[in-house]
């Protein structure tokens, strides 16, 4: 029996997993960037939301490709936390902010985490108004503290995250 064991043993540590860790400066480490994506969120002057699953004249522009809004429901699986992202589109959903307030939102996404960019998403809403975001990704670092370079503007001035809060004329 302990022959058996001690061949099983061999066994798997001859066919182990690649080592990940190692002591030398950026060697050894796997990064999985994480997609990015973005939630909108727009009010009326009175704080009640304008948005929903059906919002003509709506849409947003990123890499010369135009997203019209889609339910949520119109998705055939969540957005993942897996690399590759997946481009989802623009879709109406909830969204739960950080003290649990639940709102409906706009939702784009999943932009490729790992790529280096620098591209503008154009959001054209319903009273032919327009704004636009900048999201900036670079100088990608791996190893053992891995990091990158990530900012968003908003219309020029400086945002922080991918969540982006509108007040705007009632949808309707």
């Amino acid at each position: 029996m302990k022959k058996i064991l001690s061949i099983l043993a061999l066994v798997l540590v001859l066919s182990s997993c690649k080592e990940v860790f190692s002591l030398e400066p950026g060697e050894g480490y796997e990064v999985d960037w994480y997609p990015v994506s973005i939630v909108i969120l727009a009010t009326d002057g009175e704080g009640s939301s304008i948005i929903s699953s059906d919002m003509p004249g709506m849409s947003l522009t990123f890499k010369e490709k135009t997203y019209t809004v889609r339910d949520w429901a119109e998705v055939a699986q969540a957005p993942s936390r897996v690399y590759p992202a997946v481009l989802y589109g623009l879709f109406a959903r909830q969204f739960k902010d950080e003290d649990g307030t639940v709102s409906d939102c706009l939702y784009f996404g999943e932009i490729d985490g790992a790529a280096d960019m620098d591209e503008d998403i154009v959001l054209k809403w319903p009273d032919a108004s327009s704004d636009t975001i900048h999201y900036h990704c670079s100088d990608h670092r791996t190893g053992s503290n891995p990091s990158c370079n990530r900012t968003w503007t908003l219309n020029g001035e400086e945002h922080e995250g991918s969540v982006f809060r509108f007040v705007k004329a009632s949808a309707e």
